[in-house]
């Protein structure tokens, strides 16, 4: 019988809830609005690996390698000596992306180039998790729901023909509408998709997490509050 091999979230409480963790060497969407916790998600996601020996990359598109590192060293977690080592690489996404096309508003993602570009940084560095943070720049904005949607699809399906990675892909969730990731489609196309959200609690603001979906695994529909902890990052309060 075939069974699903699972990678460590780095998440405490977490992997328990999804069968020992998330889908070896596929795509996870993590959504929510600013401030819900998405990088530090990705970041914990990435320290789990290193801990473990596993190489990783960490694509930003809107902060710098200094950014990343000193957000990562205010919960404690101090990079530098993987980088350093060449045991995490922290990318611009621009690096990878190339348009086409005319006017500004008219160009188009060259998504067969910028994962094949990107693909090969991964093989050369042996990496075995990959972070998106945000997925955004490598799928088209300004066009049409269905090209989108096939965008979404290619960028997914490349990465897990072209890179040995499990993959995580961050995307904006649109405040007050119920509208979730880009144009809210990518949910359909990724093996998981958690969202973070800010929940009123007891009359005050906290945060929450739901396991949305995670493809061959039997996941229970609930919301777990959580906490931003030093030197542990996101714990799930079941799991105190």
């Amino acid at each position: 019988m075939i069974q699903t091999e699972r990678v460590s979230s780095g998440i405490p409480g977490l992997d328990r809830l999804i069968e020992g963790g998330l889908p070896k060497g596929r795509s996870i969407l993590v959504t929510g609005e600013p401030g819900t916790g998405k990088t530090i998600f990705s970041l914990q996601f990435l320290v789990e690996g290193l801990v473990r020996g596993e190489k990783g990359i960490y694509v930003a598109a809107d902060e710098g390698t200094v950014d990343v590192l000193e957000q990562a060293a205010s919960l404690g977690w101090d990079l530098e000596p993987y980088v350093e080592r060449k045991e995490l690489a922290i990318l611009n996404a621009g690096t990878y992306l190339s348009s086409v096309g005319g006017a500004a508003k008219e160009r188009q993602i060259d998504i067969h180039k910028a994962i094949g570009d990107l693909a090969s940084f991964v093989n050369r560095l042996e990496a075995k998790r990959l972070v998106l943070d945000p997925a955004g720049p490598f799928v088209m904005l300004r066009d049409i729901a269905t090209r989108i949607q096939d965008q979404t699809r290619l960028l997914i399906k490349l990465m897990r023909t072209s890179m040995p990675t499990t993959n995580l892909l961050t995307s904006y969730a649109v405040p007050r509408t119920g509208e979730r990731g880009l144009h809210g489609i990518e949910e359909y196309l990724v093996a998981g998709a958690i969202v973070l959200e800010m929940i009123w609690q007891d009359g005050q603001l906290a945060r929450s997490l739901i396991i949305e979906k995670m493809r061959c695994t039997d996941v229970k529909p609930a919301q777990y509050e959580f906490d931003i902890v030093k030197q542990q990052g996101i714990v799930l309060q079941t799991a105190r």
